[in-house]
């Protein structure tokens, strides 16, 4: 389990989502059942209200065991997205390394959010867009295999240019960003 940090100046503050691994399942955000991102504003009260809500939520079996583990801990946040960041990145065509960490880490978030229901199973076609495709193949080749490889060796100004159309990946990023927003529901803190 992990906790995310999610920044957007589409929401008044950060928000916190939980990221999760199952067994059979592969990687997911924890959800609704039905549809929506379970977030809340309050990440020392994470763990209580996803707890208080779990029958509404969609989890693997050892979601309900981490939240029992974590009671009385401080939670703390292991990624954080900065969705401005990225955007205003991607506007200017300024690609650092960073930019690229990040637009990676969103489009896998993204991927596994799209596997997390069946009704959000359609959006795995952005994931499919072969503006996000080249964009990932490059981050691979280019990026993650050779720092994974070389590590402290690594050095990012060997990398070539992403040889992709900007605009477009900015478009897709945007589409992206827009259907992940608009399906984040956040928890008022309940009554303790």
């Amino acid at each position: 389990m992990w906790i995310i940090a999610y920044h957007s100046s589409a929401f008044p503050q950060p928000y916190y989502l939980v990221w999760y691994t199952g067994n059979a399942t592969g990687d997911r955000l924890l959800m609704f059942r039905k549809a929506g991102i379970f977030a809340t504003a309050d990440l020392a009260n994470l763990p209580a209200e996803a707890e208080a809500r779990l029958a509404s939520l969609q989890y693997a079996d050892n979601t309900a065991r981490w939240l029992k583990q974590v009671e009385g801990l401080e939670p703390s946040v292991s990624n954080v997205y900065d969705m401005d960041y990225i955007a205003n990145a991607l506007r200017r065509k300024k690609l650092s390394l960073k930019v690229m960490d990040a637009l990676s880490n969103f489009i896998d978030l993204f991927g596994d959010y799209a596997n997390s229901l069946a009704s959000t199973d359609h959006l795995q076609a952005f994931r499919e867009h072969p503006v996000i495709e080249a964009f990932i193949a490059h981050y691979y080749q280019y990026i993650f295999w050779p720092r994974l490889q070389r590590g402290e060796k690594f050095r990012d100004a060997e990398r070539p240019e992403l040889a992709v159309d900007h605009r477009a990946l900015l478009d897709v990023f945007r589409e992206m960003r827009g259907h992940f927003e608009a399906d984040i529901r956040v928890m008022t803190p309940m009554a303790h």
